[in-house]
């Protein structure tokens, strides 16, 4: 592994902590943003589609390490990055705006977690059709919304 891949997987590493110890608390209605969704975004924007899928596959296998959900985000998290890695705007120079972070990171959200409940559907163990929509629109709206948040104070 070249240094710059790996102190991305560290940087990655570092959201899905993040993640786990301080956004797990941080819920809104029962739903809470996926920092390593946002990450992959964003790493899909800059490098290629293998080294996305092998990042995506390496930190959603850590994730269900860490929450006990043994291959689901995984999958998912591999699944969206093969099928949305063509439609991520990526190689621009100039910082996109507010919105076009804001529309992007929600559409990766909802499939993301389209896929993430068809599997635990598949699965039965969210079967609660409330629970569904909540997570569904809920947790993808708040991924935005802190997609955006950090788009807000980053730097070039």
């Amino acid at each position: 592994m070249n240094p710059e891949r790996f102190k991305n997987f560290g940087i990655g590493f570092g959201f899905l902590l993040i993640q786990v110890m301080l956004f797990r608390h941080l819920k809104i209605m029962q739903v809470q943003p996926d920092l390593l969704l946002i990450f992959l975004v964003w790493y899909m924007a800059r490098k290629d589609r293998t080294a996305a899928l092998l990042m995506a596959a390496g930190l959603g296998f850590l994730q269900d390490a860490m929450l006990d959900l043994w291959g689901l985000n995984m999958f998912s998290k591999t699944l969206l990055v093969f099928m949305s890695y063509n439609f991520i705007p990526r190689g621009s120079k100039k910082q996109l705006l507010l919105g076009q972070v804001f529309l992007t990171i929600a559409i990766a959200a909802l499939i993301h977690n389209l896929i993430f409940l068809g599997l635990n559907a598949a699965l039965q163990n969210y079967t609660g059709e409330l629970y569904f929509w909540r997570y569904l629109v809920g947790s993808s709206l708040y991924t935005a919304f802190v997609a955006s948040f950090l788009q807000l104070f980053r730097t070039n």
